[in-house]
């Protein structure tokens, strides 16, 4: 099994990268590798599920609560989330919007990062987590599945 790089939080182990493998809808912001390889990669809901690594899995929105208590709870956590100290180096990564256009609708890099989670809402959305620039409080919210956002992976407990 390849290994990650990763920190422990509490009883949790996280990525400290977003992911950035290729696979079916998901695309590196504005489609430039060059530029926004250090965002890792945008996916689909259904694709951040099948996308994770063996020994890995996208996190719940509970064990993304579990992650936020640690710094805080939801109005202190997400600037110590972001800061770099704790290790997980969170980024503002935009998204892809779920808006069907005849371009791609890339937003908001460097001022939001969304996150997925594994806990669905129904049918056509999911929850996932959400980082604003200079903002100290975490929100949590759901969106359509067939947006962009980021990913990290919490290593599966033995």
């Amino acid at each position: 099994m390849r290994d990650f790089a990763s920190v422990q939080i509490g009883n949790q182990i996280w990525m400290t990268k977003n992911w950035d493998s290729p696979f079916q809808k998901s695309w590196w912001y504005e489609n430039d590798s060059i530029i926004n390889m250090k965002y890792g990669r945008l996916y689909f809901y259904s694709s951040a599920i099948a996308s994770a690594p063996p020994g890995w899995h996208l996190p719940s929105l509970e064990e993304w609560q579990q992650l936020i208590n640690h710094f805080g709870g939801d109005s202190f956590a997400a600037s110590k989330m972001l800061d770099g100290s704790s290790g997980l180096n969170l980024t503002l990564s935009g998204h892809k919007s779920a808006n069907i256009t005849t371009n791609d609708l890339f937003d908001l890099k460097e001022q939001f990062g969304y996150y997925w989670t594994s806990t669905v809402k129904g049918e056509q959305t999911a929850f996932a987590i959400e980082f604003r620039k200079g903002v100290s409080n975490v929100v949590k919210n759901y969106y359509r599945k067939a947006n962009g956002f980021s990913v990290r992976y919490v290593k599966d407990k033995k």
